[in-house]
């Protein structure tokens, strides 16, 4: 979900909320925080805004969770470290670790249902 992407770049980042806010023109934490624990979803404006103050950020990443945090950018000044490279493979492999999890639920469930039926025969 987007507000726990939202987190991992917060802490990528490595800055508060409060600061990450303030890049956004918040004078407050308040909505970011909302954004946090689910309570708001975060409105196209507010998207922009996070994508205008950090343009390393990848839009589909933070949109629908899909490629690496960070943008790989051509120019050698602006190439992502190592560490951010790292945060990236690390996110990918907690995505995956996550996928894995609810497919075993899934699995776990649908095996639950079968001998029921199969206890019903």
């Amino acid at each position: 979900m987007i507000h726990s992407r939202l987190q991992e770049l917060i802490d990528a980042l490595n800055v508060s909320v409060l600061e990450f806010a303030r890049q956004l023109g918040e004078r407050r934490g308040e909505k970011v925080y909302h954004i946090l624990h689910g309570r708001l979803k975060p409105r196209y404006d507010t998207i922009e805004k996070i994508l205008l103050a950090y343009p390393q950020v990848n839009a589909d990443w933070l949109l629908r969770g899909e490629g690496l945090m960070f943008k790989q950018l051509d120019s050698p000044s602006a190439a992502i470290t190592t560490e951010e490279r790292l945060r990236n493979m690390e996110f990918l492999l907690f995505q995956l670790a996550e996928r894995v999890s609810l497919l075993q639920e899934t699995n776990d469930q649908l095996l639950g249902e079968l001998r029921k039926l199969r206890g019903k025969l």
